[in-house]
């Protein structure tokens, strides 16, 4: 079973009520080849998994699970600074056990016993110690002011 540490930036856009959120997380995963296919756990934030037959299936389907989890956050939000604070929340939570594992790759990566390379095809390298951080930006606040009339006529030709 290989054990590859990963650093991932992901950005989103999220609607919630009365407000459109910009989210950018620089986190830590760890993705691990199983006998049923690959799996990508999350180290931070750490309240997140998925699998896939291949490693960019696994992917897929990580990244697409964290949008989902902004996206019921965000249902969930009463406003901006509800959203803000749960976003931080979920942020801030790591998988203890999945980060010994992280680390332990992290070790197998510098000793040459894994490689990007052998995990994706033009996969950089990064210092394990990047910082990590999420950041949610208030975009658009959204209010009845916003609805706006302008009714576009034009003659086809």
């Amino acid at each position: 079973m290989n054990q590859y540490p990963l650093l991932f930036t992901f950005q989103d856009k999220v609607s919630g009520e009365g407000f459109l959120a910009g989210i950018t997380v620089h986190g830590r995963g760890l993705a691990v080849e199983e006998s049923d296919g690959w799996w990508m756990y999350g180290v931070q934030p750490g309240d997140l998994s998925a699998g896939g037959a291949t490693f960019m299936e696994a992917q897929r389907e990580f990244r697409k699970a964290f949008t989902v989890i902004l996206f019921d956050i965000a249902e969930d939000a009463k406003d901006f600074n509800s959203f803000k604070a749960e976003v931080g929340r979920f942020f801030k939570g790591i998988n203890c056990p999945t980060e010994e594992e992280w680390h332990a790759a992290v070790l197998d990566v510098r000793a040459g016993k894994i490689t990007a390379e052998a995990l994706s095809k033009g996969l950089q390298k990064r210092p394990a110690n990047s910082p990590r951080s999420v950041q949610v930006k208030l975009l658009r606040v959204f209010n009845p002011k916003d609805n706006v009339l302008e009714p576009q006529m034009a003659v086809a030709a």
